[in-house]
């Protein structure tokens, strides 16, 4: 206990003294950095236990969760609050409308570049944990917006909406990266895809309940949870990899053996690790040379080119604007149809998403993803072009529109069913298996970064668009994108199920 004691004290910094304190479930003598790492005892080799990896990944789930929600939140805030009239009547406005929808993004895309390089010196966990802060002050900055009126109304709304986004983009990068750290090479493809299902979760109670109640109300669901979750967040494990570029083998090992189980033998584990590590330990700046390196700039640009087509397969306009498709295709009811026509079938297709990466293979199941999507927005697209021609108007045959527009809904359900259990679950996987290990924060960012930036792009610019080549032409171009897309993916992208990080990183290496 008294050299544990010591252990504390020798702590010089404040970083390593939180990360001393947060991840230490004991108060252990810590070797040193150059200490052997393997015993002479070797166990036998068992399969790993599952609870202890599932207790943490659904811990961290709770952050997806709440970004999910943040997104739901969007689509049934515009259509209340342009229908106000105390005062709101500038949010009938294209322009107000986009920058509500953007606004959340604009602090994601401003996170990420610098974020993974925060998370790999501050720590997974304690990363995970700071997820909370901008998350709680985003929505209690939005539920005081109803005490607040006349100019100070949008100033407080959009602040909130920024903040938010800034724990959405460090949810992307600092949560996005745990799973696959944590878990072994057999079931890792599903617990990685776990978060696409919180996230679908979200957005589908915050468009669903967004319905019924309003907007100040609906934010103080997504508050709890945070609270709740910067309690739970407190009790995870730092992860193995991260403990072991510090130079703390021990409590690598420890955690280890905590993930696995007693019986599981760790030590081979822990050497695949250290192997990659002696040849990868890099300062920031001499991880960025090593983009220099063709084993290193490949996996980056395939994983940054799937995180383009999957937001130019137009799924943030859907699920940013679905209430307002539905209204122009004159479909009664659209809110209630549009959150289950976007939300429940994200739900269902995330729960179906979590055994596919594993079952089917990441490359077969990003191809087929993209086909359907494609054959999906060029049916919406023949939709909304029919929808608008002088013969289908209701003066010359009314049941017209009421036989086109269950074309709309399967067309976007299956659009965003094989978004959700394909491209949205494969990327997330393809993340930590593609960036190399010793450029894995700055490759994350790198990623994420053209991942929310082409989200700016194409919320931001949907209705602008839209009103320039019509909403068929707008469907029919992102078809055309997702058409390119299977031909990316049949070309470029490699299989990595059944793989260690480690080899994939070796893959590439040889290439």
């Amino acid at each position: 206990f008294r050299q544990g004691v010591r252990d504390f004290t020798e702590c010089r910094t404040p970083r390593i003294w939180m990360n001393r304190l947060l991840i230490s479930s004991e108060l252990l003598p810590q070797p040193k950095a150059n200490e052997p790492l393997l015993n002479a005892d070797t166990s036998s080799s068992k399969s790993s236990r599952l609870w202890t990896v599932t207790y943490v990944c659904v811990v961290t789930l709770q952050c997806f969760f709440i970004l999910g929600f943040a997104v739901g939140f969007t689509s049934p805030v515009i259509n209340e609050l342009a229908d106000r009239k105390e005062g709101y009547e500038s949010l009938r406005k294209i322009s107000y409308q986009d920058a509500f929808s953007i606004t959340l993004v604009v602090g994601a895309t401003v996170v990420v570049p610098f974020g993974g390089y925060l998370v790999d010196y501050l720590g997974r966990k304690l990363s995970i944990i700071l997820c909370s802060v901008p998350y709680a002050a985003g929505w209690l900055l939005i539920i005081l917006t109803l005490a607040t009126d006349g100019p100070a109304f949008r100033p407080l709304l959009f602040t909130g909406r920024f903040v938010l986004g800034l724990g959405v983009g460090w949810t992307t990068v600092s949560v996005g990266l745990y799973p696959a750290e944590m878990t072994t090479r057999n079931v890792r493809g599903g617990f990685v895809v776990l978060n696409q299902l919180a996230f679908t979760a979200g957005v589908f109670l915050g468009e669903i309940i967004g319905v019924y109640i309003p907007y100040y109300w609906l934010a103080v669901i997504p508050l709890a949870f945070t609270l709740v979750f910067t309690l739970l967040a407190t009790t995870i494990k730092e992860t193995p990899r991260w403990l072991m570029t510090q130079g703390r083998n021990y409590e690598a090992r420890n955690v280890l053996r905590w993930l696995r189980g007693p019986d599981y033998d760790v030590d081979q584990e822990l050497q695949d690790i250290e192997n990659v590590l002696l040849q990868n330990k890099l300062t920031f700046f001499e991880a960025l040379r090593e983009f220099k390196s063709k084993s290193v700039y490949i996996p980056v640009i395939l994983i940054c080119t799937v995180f383009f087509f999957r937001q130019f397969s137009g799924i943030s306009a859907v699920l940013f604007y679905n209430e307002e498709i539905f209204k122009q295709a004159n479909i009664k009811s659209a809110g209630l149809i549009s959150s289950f026509a976007t939300g429940g079938v994200q739900v269902v297709s995330s729960v179906i998403g979590v055994f596919m990466p594993d079952l089917v293979g990441r490359r077969k199941l990003l191809i087929i993803s993209c086909a359907v999507m494609c054959l999906s927005l060029g049916a919406m697209g023949t939709y909304e072009f029919l929808n608008n021609k002088p013969y289908c108007h209701p003066h010359n045959d009314p049941r017209c529109k009421d036989h086109l527009y269950p074309l709309a809904i399967t067309s976007i359900a299956c659009f965003v069913a094989s978004y959700s259990a394909g491209i949205s679950a494969v990327s997330w996987v393809l993340l930590p298996e593609l960036v190399p290990l010793r450029v894995r924060g700055i490759g994350a960012g790198i990623a994420l970064f053209v991942n929310w930036g082409s989200t700016v792009i194409v919320a931001g610019l949907f209705d602008t668009y839209e009103g320039v080549v019509r909403p068929w032409g707008a469907f029919w171009t992102f078809s055309l994108i997702c058409f390119c897309g299977v031909l990316f993916a049949v070309v470029f992208i490699p299989e990595t199920r059944g793989k260690s990080l480690e080899e994939v990183e070796h893959y590439f290496e040889k290439r």
